[in-house]
């Protein structure tokens, strides 16, 4: 199944994943991912955009990502201004977003309405309630799934979960490889046995998800 998001590691890039980064020295080396995203966290230095955008036009198979908003970081003024910044670049550039969000959903919708147009997008390790799921649906968002769903009141929705545009991602950020298959089979045989999909359709449903998000 392709892995709608993962983290590099020390191996070559795999041709069934979607590669994000969250810091500016990992931008070289998602280059030569087949799928990839050049993205920056608050945890980091908020660079100037034209640097992500001067990368994005030489790299045309190049997506956005991480990029969004975190309470358990300063300037959150900066956060926000950032992340309008790059909405901007995305629709302009025609490239998805994958976002991040850590306590700041209310904020990250509020700017995502506020946008002209939005580009496409792809809620990353998505684990909110319903009621959020809902409102993000009808914004276009893509929610992508990954194990910490497990742990999250959202997984006692059971299959209503796949009433939305959804995913499923690995969010592999080990350094290594190592274990990276086998917990990414047992995401999707967990995932299958909530909500009765048939591991067939997630496959099928995560290759639309991957035709839409990295065109």
């Amino acid at each position: 199944m392709f892995d709608l998001h993962r983290h590099l590691t020390s191996s070559s890039p795999l041709d069934d994943c979607f590669y994000a980064t969250s810091r500016k020295e990992e931008w070289k080396a998602v280059i030569r991912a087949p799928y990839g995203a050049v993205g920056l966290l608050p945890s980091e230095p908020l660079r100037d955009v034209q640097e992500i955008y001067a990368l994005l036009a030489a790299h045309p198979h190049l997506q956005i990502g991480e990029a969004g908003l975190d309470r358990r970081f300063p300037y959150p003024d900066k956060q926000e201004a950032f992340l309008r910044e790059l909405l901007t670049i995305a629709v302009e550039l025609d490239r998805s977003v994958t976002l991040h969000c850590v306590r700041r959903e209310g904020r990250l919708l509020a700017i995502l309405r506020s946008m002209d147009k939005l580009p496409r997008l792809l809620w990353h390790s998505f684990s909110g309630s319903y009621e959020l799921a809902c409102e993000s649906a009808r914004l276009g968002i893509v929610l992508s799934y990954g194990p910490r769903l497990k742990n999250a009141k959202l997984s006692g929705e059971g299959k209503r979960v796949t009433r939305f545009p959804f995913g499923l991602e690995s969010d592999h950020e080990k350094p290594t490889e190592d274990r990276y298959e086998e917990a990414w089979q047992a995401h999707q045989r967990w995932f299958a046995d909530l909500t009765g999909w048939s591991l067939d359709q997630l496959v099928r449903n995560n290759d639309e998800k991957r035709t839409i998000l990295a065109h």
